[in-house]
């Protein structure tokens, strides 16, 4: 069944406001569970799973409805990846220093995407903030970035809580409620990796994850044609 567009607009204004309002409650929920008792934890971590089934909840609605969710572009153009990798580490340097993790970079140069450079960079960064949200303090995070087989190829590795079996079938699934959880209580809205996805395909890339299982991190690939 697709709506009409004035449903599918109302629908999408109600999604995004209903996400905003039950963000804000999950935020909460994280800032009261690093001074919780055992009991509140329970209580809590029962809360969180509320949150999530209702985001996924949402999300299946607007599937159900055929909502129109890709990611807009801007203007493409040649965006250097380097330039790109350096802007995004940049903005995420506030999470690295509070957790004391050093970002360890080897980046090929003159490496160019055809694209919209803010979505790139957007991407980047999310791979960054999972990374960083999901590894313990002091660990460390690598970012590589290479020509193979045509393509630039881009690669988030951590040392971080790992991923098993299923957790790694529904990664790139939005507000899946996922086994692992963030090492120092950040909000994990579990939305990200899963736009971070969208943002690859819409520039004719994948963006892929793999992992040893828990405790052993995980490693996000993301491969782009070359500009």
């Amino acid at each position: 069944m697709k709506a009409s567009p004035e449903q599918a607009e109302r629908l999408h204004r109600f999604a995004h406001d209903l996400r905003n309002r039950l963000s804000a409650l999950q935020q909460v929920l994280a800032q009261l569970n690093g001074h919780a008792t055992r009991e509140q934890a329970d209580l809590i971590a029962f809360a969180e799973q509320q949150y999530f089934k209702a985001m996924l909840a949402t999300e299946k609605l607007l599937d159900d409805f055929a909502i129109d969710r890709s990611p807009k572009l801007g203007a493409k153009q040649p965006v250097d990846l380097a330039a790109c990798i350096g802007r995004a580490i940049d903005a995420q340097q506030h999470r690295f220093a509070r957790k004391q993790q050093a970002v360890e970079q080897s980046i090929e140069s003159g490496l160019f995407a055809f694209g919209d450079a803010r979505l790139l960079e957007d991407l980047v960064c999310a791979l960054l903030s999972n990374a960083s949200k999901f590894s313990h303090a002091g660990r460390s995070i690598s970012i590589n970035l290479r020509q193979a087989n045509g393509m630039a190829e881009l690669t988030v590795a951590d040392q971080g809580i790992g991923l098993d079996a299923d957790d790694l079938r529904h990664v790139f699934t939005r507000y899946a409620l996922l086994k692992g959880a963030s090492t120092a209580g950040e909000a994990q809205g579990r939305s990200t990796l899963a736009r971070a996805k969208q943002w690859a395909e819409a520039h004719d890339g994948e963006l892929t994850a793999t992992s040893n299982g828990p405790h052993h991190g995980s490693t996000f690939t993301l491969r782009l044609p070359l500009a």
